[in-house]
């Protein structure tokens, strides 16, 4: 199942990228093929490694979060967006194509856009209707399954029927029949031939990885892609050769006529006909298909990354919110939905090739040096994969392969600058308008740093509603990094009170300065200290922003302790209820009576909680951090007591 989930990330690729790099590569369409693979083995051990090291969703975006900071994340995020977005545009429009033999109408202007139009808003109505049930991993080993037979059953029966290893040479002279320039170009569309790589890799939270698995996976799919894709290569060449055409220029029918459908120009070309027509068939009942579940997987990647860009505050929550009955990023969907359908109608899979090609040598790269970076600022966190072939250099092991990826993706994204004006000025703008975007949003609205990452609780995104009455809650911090939780927690309770509402409900976040006998109340706290509470206030503000119906206020309170300091402020504020952290107790032996843990506390409540819960004049909410398990009953009942 790893690798039929890995395989129908990337294998559909084929059916719309053999046309493009043959258009360009001509007669060294196989080779480039194999370039393509290499990048893409290259490719493939980086990700295994980051992502075995990190096991959460964002593909390089992820990498760079935690190799370097959120500004290089957000650029990596970024490029991926229109990744996925390209991906969904070009599955929709190479599957009407692939149907042509059913109705030659999906082969014209009129057919061929409805289609394509269609097929993107079924993929977004699937992903919003969240319609992924159990049969998924059923259909998608068919599909994957199936997908392989074809294009094995292609190369065996052209090698058969087509052979001609004369055609694959004719008319190719280097340098010029392909010229320098197109043979470049060419390389790095065939990158498309990949398209799916970090959609394979946002999937690993889904999948249970062992090391053995995770092993196998990687050499199996990173060995039999580039073989099988230079393999089909070859025969298409042989079965659709390169001719000189009327203008004197060498071109092939593959890029050209069958640009939109290379692989069932390729069926078309085999004699004899019953041959022919048998290939078409099975082609006809895999490739479209095979697109449209591309173009949904490619729309559920997309949905994921922007879910995980918006709780990292790189792009406003809105675009990631959920909504309240299916739990999918609605909004998020609509818009990729929108500027697919954009992309559809032009139907042009050359400039979509090349934006697409843009977008993913730069994220690549990016997770190239990621990799790098990470053997030299983490070299000891626990990696189940490694990239082979280490060199001592600068102090760190570094991993050859990633290296020389990083070097090879960086060319290939700089030839896409200079080779391309389409995808130069779509991509560029595309990036453009993101960082300007970004910054406006981290500096005007979110008030924070561009390096410095922000999390939003998950739970701030999904629209819940939850019966309460506590309209007025009192939330003290610690500058800790269960603060978020805990104010989402108290954000979530104002935003669904449901009682009648004569004013904006209240969230009022405190941070308790102690202070010694010796000093004064009036006197100011040392500066450090007045600091550390600054940050975590500033930190908690941004995450009570995101409940836009509640009134947030923040205090710094000065107190001789902090459990007196927040029954004081819960007083003043008249609050109905106090939210805060469990604490683990003081460690101090010898009973209750000396502020020990020996006495009635319990283990999961410390002198501060103990304190608020015992003086408070309202009720106390005490949450403790995630994945802890539930309280036991005797515990519970002790709380209870205590309150």
């Amino acid at each position: 199942m790893v690798f039929a989930v890995a395989y129908s990330a990337v294998g559909f690729s084929l059916y719309f990228s053999l046309g493009v790099v043959a258009g360009y590569g001509l007669g060294l369409t196989p080779l480039l093929f194999l370039g393509a693979g290499l990048l893409f083995v290259l490719a493939t051990m980086s990700f295994a490694e980051g992502g075995g090291m990190f096991v959460e969703r964002g593909g390089s975006s992820s990498l760079a979060r935690h190799a370097f900071n959120e500004l290089w994340s957000f650029i990596a995020g970024w490029a991926l967006l229109i990744d996925f977005i390209v991906v969904i545009a070009l599955a929709a429009v190479s599957a009407p194509h692939y149907l042509q033999p059913i109705w030659s109408g999906f082969g014209n202007g009129g057919g061929e856009v409805v289609a394509a139009v269609a097929i993107v808003i079924g993929a977004a109505l699937v992903n919003v209707m969240n319609w992924w049930g159990l049969r998924r991993q059923r259909l998608l080993l068919a599909l994957a399954l199936g997908d392989l037979l074809v294009q094995l059953l292609l190369i065996a029966v052209g090698l058969a029927v087509v052979f001609d290893p004369g055609a694959l040479t004719q008319n190719l002279d280097l340098f010029t029949s392909p010229s320098l320039e197109d043979a470049i170009y060419a390389l790095v569309i065939a990158t498309v031939a990949f398209a799916g790589i970090e959609a394979a890799s946002d999937l690993a939270p889904d999948l249970d990885w062992r090391t053995p698995d995770l092993q196998r996976s990687i050499t199996a799919g990173a060995a039999l892609l580039p073989v099988l894709y230079a393999g089909v290569a070859i025969v298409a060449l042989m079965a659709v050769p390169v001719v000189i055409g009327a203008d004197g220029q060498p071109a092939t029918a593959l890029g050209d006529e069958f640009v939109e459908d290379p692989v069932l120009g390729v069926a078309r070309a085999f004699d004899p006909q019953w041959v022919s027509d048998l290939m078409q068939v099975a082609v006809v009942a895999v490739a479209p298909a095979v697109l449209i579940w591309a173009a949904s997987t490619a729309m559920l990647g997309l949905s994921r990354h922007v879910y995980v860009l918006a709780t990292n505050r790189q792009i406003p929550s809105w675009l990631g919110k959920l909504g309240a009955t299916r739990g999918t990023p609605h909004v998020a969907i609509a818009i990729a939905a929108l500027i697919a359908i954009g992309l559809v109608i032009p139907g042009d899979i050359e400039i979509l090739a090349g934006i697409y090609a843009f977008g993913a040598t730069l994220a690549m790269a990016l997770a190239h040096a990621s990799v790098l970076r990470l053997r030299k600022t983490r070299p000891d966190h626990p990696r189940p994969y490694r990239v082979p072939l280490d060199m001592r250099l600068g102090g760190a092991q570094v991993p050859l392969p990633a290296l020389a990826g990083f070097i090879l993706t960086g060319l290939a994204w700089l030839s896409v600058l200079v080779y391309h004006d389409e995808a130069r000025w779509v991509g560029g703008g595309w990036m453009a308008f993101g960082l300007v975007a970004y910054v406006i949003y981290r500096k005007g609205f979110a008030h924070t740093s561009l390096t410095r990452r922000v999390e939003v609780p998950a739970a701030a995104l999904a629209k819940q509603t939850v019966a309460v009455e506590y309209e007025d809650i009192l939330v003290p911090i610690f500058g800790t990094e269960l603060d978020d939780e805990i104010v989402g927690t108290a954000g979530r309770l104002a935003d669904a009170a449901n009682a009648p509402r004569k004013r904006a409900p209240r969230l009022r976040i405190v941070f308790v300065i102690d202070l010694p006998l010796t000093v004064p109340l009036t006197a100011p706290p040392p500066r450090e200290r007045i600091e550390a509470a600054n940050r975590a206030l500033e930190r908690a503000l941004l995450v009570a922003s995101e409940y836009d119906t509640v009134d947030v206020q923040e205090t710094v309170v000065r107190a001789r302790s902090v459990g007196a300091g927040i029954v004081l402020a819960a007083r003043e504020m008249d609050a109905e209820m106090i939210v805060m952290g469990a604490e683990p107790p003081t460690r101090i032996r010898g009973g209750a009576i000396l502020g020990g843990i020996g006495g009635h506390r319990p283990a999961e409540i410390g002198p501060v909680t103990e304190y608020v819960l015992n003086k408070a004049s309202c009720r106390v909410l005490v949450t403790a951090p995630v994945g802890d398990v539930e309280l036991p009953a005797r515990v519970a009942k002790k709380l209870e007591a205590l309150q």
